[in-house]
């Protein structure tokens, strides 16, 4: 979906597809956007570039697998889970954001995040914010003008693994309440 007036591609209370190989960008407001129990679906290489929000946007959707997806030079975020939990995101970037790379926000619980990348953001290339018992292994948060991967407020009983920071303007892994 390229240049509309809200989603370049938008899946709303629907469950179980598959979405491969798609590019959403330059669109006003999100680029790929999962809303209101899309639960269940599967993201493969897909882009969000160039839009005036979000590349890729889960919204109270769970147990979805994203994989090698990309979020990139968006106005605001990359990647962004929020109310969504139960998720599974594998080996996806969020590079070149005016905000964060990926950001879990507001409960985004019980999510798996394996081999994602956050590379030169504004923000953090990683970043969690009232969102707890996520387990974060082998992701790296590198070149952001902020921290690399930060956990803040709320997020609560979150396990880090093999995660790296480096190269950032602030810490490179950073909790904080």
């Amino acid at each position: 979906g390229t240049s509309n007036s809200s989603y370049g591609i938008s899946l709303s209370i629907s469950s179980n597809n598959t979405l491969t190989n798609n590019i959403g960008t330059s669109n006003s407001s999100w680029g790929i956007y999962l809303a209101s129990s899309s639960d269940n679906n599967t993201l493969t290489n897909n882009i969000g570039t160039s839009n005036s929000y979000y590349g890729i946007l889960l919204s109270s959707s769970s147990n979805n697998i994203l994989t090698n997806n990309t979020g990139t030079s968006n106005t605001s975020i990359g990647i962004i889970l929020s109310s969504s939990s139960n998720n599974n995101l594998t080996n996806n970037r969020g590079t070149s954001n005016s905000s964060f790379g990926i950001y879990l926000q507001s409960s985004s619980n019980n999510n798996i995040l394996t081999n994602n990348t956050g590379t030169s953001n504004i923000g953090a290339g990683i970043y969690l914010v009232s969102s707890s018992n996520n387990t974060l292994t082998n992701n790296i948060g590198t070149s952001n003008s902020s921290f690399g991967i930060h956990l803040q407020s709320y997020s609560n009983n979150n396990t880090l693994t093999f995660n790296r920071g480096t190269s950032n303007s602030s810490f490179g892994i950073y909790l904080t309440q």
